[in-house]
């Protein structure tokens, strides 16, 4: 009966998807949403609002991007005083509060009014939850229940999915300790928590890949100054490195072997779309930000082919790449292993 039950459910909705001139790709990723209205509702942002007062809302974009953070906020209040009912207001005053001010009180402030105005409002759900883990330090436990109800509402957003690959990542190395170095000291069932949660962010980050050029979000974009897909595919060979470790500490080679390669393949793609290491550490020490750079890939791909056999000469090749960058672990990698 469970096999019938789905499929009549979809023949249901589809059709008011089409009446309402939904755009037929977001009908069809929506449909594996708990709130199929819901979901709709969180893809479409608006592309243009009818407010004379939208160049204010243009301006504080715009401002936040060039690190103007105080001209940003400026003008996202001017736009909220006169648009009081605008969520995407609120949720680009909570980004520029977070971001860039540091007022992480006043950002959680910013998201619940935009809730208020739409409680299915997925993408506020979420960076609610970012805020909190990240910058209030919140328990895993309330994180997961805002993250959850962003999740439920649109499981496919790409933003969403970022937000929710970043906290697992993250809780894979809280589980251990904060790091996977000596792993045949630490505790089998730490190990195994510590695997799940990697795995799930390698499918978050994936499902951003996979979605980020149907899903449009100005006030997410913003915060990834080097572009999601080069940040995505960096922190995906972050995360396959990190199971390459516990799948080869569980002496599992099939899946050691798989994710050493992909890794590398993330890393890869990353570099060839990745901006000059100038022009990252400006943005750095400009914004105050804390970005994945040329340097730091070069010397993580070098760090995956130090694993392999006969890749010696590849990884002092990115070793090399990544000390003329500034790199001063990869300078000691250099050193250490006599390139």
């Amino acid at each position: 009966m469970k096999r019938l039950i789905l499929p009549l459910f979809s023949f249901i909705a589809l059709p008011s998807a089409i009446q309402a001139n939904i755009d037929p790709k977001v009908a069809e990723i929506c449909m594996k949403a708990a709130d199929f209205q819901g979901c709709v509702k969180s893809m479409s942002f608006p592309k243009k609002q009818d407010s004379f007062n939208k160049s204010e809302f243009d301006d504080a974009l715009a401002l936040f991007k060039e690190g103007s953070s105080l001209r940003a906020i400026k003008s996202i209040n001017s736009y909220l005083k006169k648009n009081p009912n605008s969520k995407e207001g609120f949720i680009l005053s909570a980004t520029i509060n977070a971001y860039d001010l540091g007022k992480y009180d006043e950002a959680i402030r910013d998201i619940d009014n935009a809730i208020d105005i739409d409680k299915d409002y997925a993408y506020a759900h979420a960076l609610k939850a970012e805020i909190f883990y990240f910058d209030l330090d919140g328990s895993l436990s309330k994180t997961l229940e805002y993250l959850g109800k962003g999740m439920n509402l649109s499981p496919e957003d790409p933003f969403i999915n970022f937000i929710a690959g970043d906290i697992q990542y993250d809780n894979g190395f809280v589980i251990l300790g904060g790091d996977t170095n000596d792993l045949s000291k630490k505790p089998k069932n730490k190990k195994e928590l510590s695997l799940q949660s990697f795995e799930d962010a390698k499918k978050s980050f994936e499902k951003t890949l996979a979605n980020i050029e149907i899903f449009k979000n100005p006030s997410a974009e913003i915060t990834f100054p080097l572009g999601v897909t080069y940040t995505t595919n960096a922190l995906l060979g972050d995360t396959k490195f990190e199971l390459f470790l516990l799948y080869r500490d569980k002496k599992d080679r099939l899946m050691e072997k798989k994710y050493q390669n992909e890794a590398i393949e993330h890393y890869t793609k990353a570099i060839s779309i990745a901006p000059s290491q100038e022009e990252a550490e400006k943005i750095e020490l400009d914004r105050d930000f804390d970005l994945i750079t040329p340097a730091d890939l070069y010397r993580a791909r070098g760090n995956v082919y130090s694993w392999m056999n006969n890749k010696y000469k590849k990884a002092c090749s990115d070793w090399k790449v990544s000390k003329k960058l500034g790199d001063e672990d990869a300078r000691a990698n250099f050193r250490d292993w006599k390139c």
